[in-house]
């Protein structure tokens, strides 16, 4: 009996342990760390399917979502968090690169530059952050800007004033639970007369004069630079209460939970519940046709999410072929499709647009269909006149410290 006994607790513990992810076959899981809402779980499944296929090898996908960026910063750099891969935005990829985080993408697995695999204009947009394109695959791309419901402001909204003032009613505006957006964002605005005059009234952003400045907003961390948008930014929390949006927020604005009917907002974001989606307790909703995206005359950003592998990572092979695996054209679709962003694979691309295009019930629901489909495409693909007026985020470098003391006071 107590051999039985012994056998007997040596099995639960046995099955115990494989039940958890710390005691299971680290070499058969692959660890991603990205933000919410950003992978097809069908895409995850098929790629172990697919996994197997291409090697011989057992994989499970094991997904970890973050609200922001910089919480992978904590998570590599503080905690040498077991994760394989990790989906940065742009300049946290120059971060992490620049302190020695991440490990090369194995080109003969995965070739970002054979050609026309990606778009020429998101690769050249990738090399400001990576410049020789040996530690990142770029994912998806999109703008930040303005979110509104049109059901409940008057007008078409143009300028950020929209939400660094009380132009549309009192606590009506939320900026973004996001340093770099938030003080960016601040940065263009107070500098708004030197924008309007170097893009002659807003209507020439290919000037020099304009992309001179733009770039400088975006890259001059000097301590005047900074305090003249958080002195932006406490100016505006005169105005409104509820300054700080979160992911929930767009969920809210869709579903109409919250007074807040202006936001700075992610093009990938705002084009997720202009259309059927799923909240983050999996309850599906209609799209919300009132809803409108618009990048501020003024400018905004255009970014690009990228995959990299860790230096902690712990299955290097199962990583590089889910970067293969994720610029398949079907792949980059799909995702495209459930996340509300674009992929930057060509073939993705392309077909994506055309079918958006020609697509003649997108826009149904929508107070005027016709305007509603314009704006939705430029929401995903940006024109030639959107993208002159967006600049790219960089690295705080050795200005980061007393910029996130700036920011964590700011929203005191």
């Amino acid at each position: 009996m107590k051999k039985f006994v012994s056998l007997m607790v040596a099995f639960v513990l046995v099955s115990a342990c494989f039940s958890l992810v710390g005691c299971a076959d680290r070499s058969e899981q692959l660890k991603i760390y990205l933000p919410g809402e950003y992978i097809s779980k069908d895409v995850i499944e098929d790629f172990e399917d697919w996994y197997f296929e291409q090697t011989g090898n057992k994989v499970v996908v094991k997904e970890t979502n973050f609200n922001t960026v910089e919480e992978i910063f904590t998570a590599v750099e503080q905690d040498h968090a077991d994760f394989d891969l990790l989906c940065p935005s742009d300049y946290a990829v120059e971060r992490l690169i620049k302190r020695g985080y991440l490990l090369e993408v194995d080109k003969n697995i995965i070739d970002i530059e054979q050609a026309g695999l990606i778009r020429p204009e998101f690769l050249e947009k990738a090399k400001i952050s990576d410049p020789e394109l040996k530690y990142s695959v770029p994912y998806m791309y999109g703008t930040f800007g303005i979110m509104y419901d049109t059901s409940a402001v008057e007008g078409e909204i143009t300028s950020w004033d929209a939400i660094f003032t009380d132009k549309y009613g009192k606590n009506k505006s939320s900026n973004k639970d996001s340093i770099r957006e938030a003080i960016f964002s601040a940065a263009i605005f107070a500098n708004r007369e030197e924008l309007r005059a170097a893009s002659e009234d807003f209507t020439n952003y290919g000037t020099p004069a304009y992309q001179d400045l733009l770039n400088r907003i975006y890259s001059d961390f000097s301590k005047e630079s900074i305090d003249k948008a958080i002195d932006m930014l406490y100016q505006m929390k005169t105005y409104h209460n509820s300054t700080w949006g979160g992911e929930q927020l767009k969920y809210d604005m869709a579903t109409r939970k919250t007074d807040i009917k202006i936001a700075l907002m992610w093009s990938c974001d705002a084009g997720y519940v202009m259309n059927d989606f799923v909240d983050y307790n999996d309850v599906p909703h209609k799209g919300n046709k009132d809803l409108w995206y618009v990048v501020p005359e003024e400018g905004g950003n255009l970014y690009i999410d990228n995959w990299v592998i860790s230096k902690y990572a712990k299955n290097v092979d199962a990583a590089q072929y889910f970067l293969k695996y994720l610029c398949l054209k079907d792949v980059a679709i799909e995702n495209s499709e459930y996340a509300g962003a674009i992929s930057v694979v060509s073939d993705a691309y392309n077909e994506l647009k055309e079918e958006y295009e020609n697509d003649d019930e997108i826009a149904q629901g929508a107070a005027d269909p016709e305007a509603w489909k314009a704006m939705y495409i430029e929401t995903l693909f940006p024109s030639a006149s959107t993208v002159e007026r967006c600049g790219t985020m960089i690295d705080f470098g050795d200005a980061d410290t007393d910029i996130t003391l700036k920011w964590v006071n700011v929203k005191k």
